[in-house]
């Protein structure tokens, strides 16, 4: 019989085709499988299961799969420790807005981590994790590259450092 992995409940809504946001919850496992501490959301949306149980207000549970997914926005309780790994290391940040395939949008502020020889936020986009974080009005939005139309850079760019 398998052992039973008591998981943290992350309260979150979810943006899918053709529908308003629902709330529920996903299931975050107490351990990462790449660094110390607790199993964040970006890291869920970004591994390679295909579908994700998410759990209904009511306990219902439903599997998205989690390419479908438009937009996660992870409630306010929800401790940043649960959102983004802590090691994440900013090397710049952007005022953006992007526009979802099916003509919704939302704009924030994303932060960057690159190398230095990278600098643009085309960089960012063309990186391999499906899902980023947007810091915006409602809270830390965790979006689906692939559900994207477009970004639009708000504020210039600094330049690239020159060495």
């Amino acid at each position: 019989m398998a052992e039973y992995v008591a998981k943290y409940r992350a309260s979150v809504r979810i943006s899918l085709p053709h529908q308003e946001p629902i709330a529920g919850a996903l299931a975050l496992s107490p351990y990462s499988e790449h660094r110390d501490g607790p199993q964040t959301l970006l890291e869920l949306l970004n591994s390679p299961q295909r579908a994700l149980p998410f759990v209904l207000p009511n306990e219902d549970v439903l599997l998205v799969t989690r390419l479908n997914i438009h937009f996660v926005v992870a409630g306010p309780e929800v401790p940043d420790a649960y959102i983004c790994p802590p090691s994440f290391v900013v090397s710049r940040e952007e005022q953006v807005h992007v526009t979802f395939a099916d003509g919704h949008n939302i704009a924030g502020r994303i932060q960057i981590e690159l190398p230095d020889d990278l600098n643009r936020t085309s960089d960012f986009l063309n990186a391999a994790e499906d899902f980023f974080a947007l810091r915006s009005r409602a809270g830390v939005v965790l979006v689906n590259k692939s559900r994207m139309r477009d970004m639009r850079v708000t504020e210039p760019s600094p330049r690239p450092v020159e060495i």
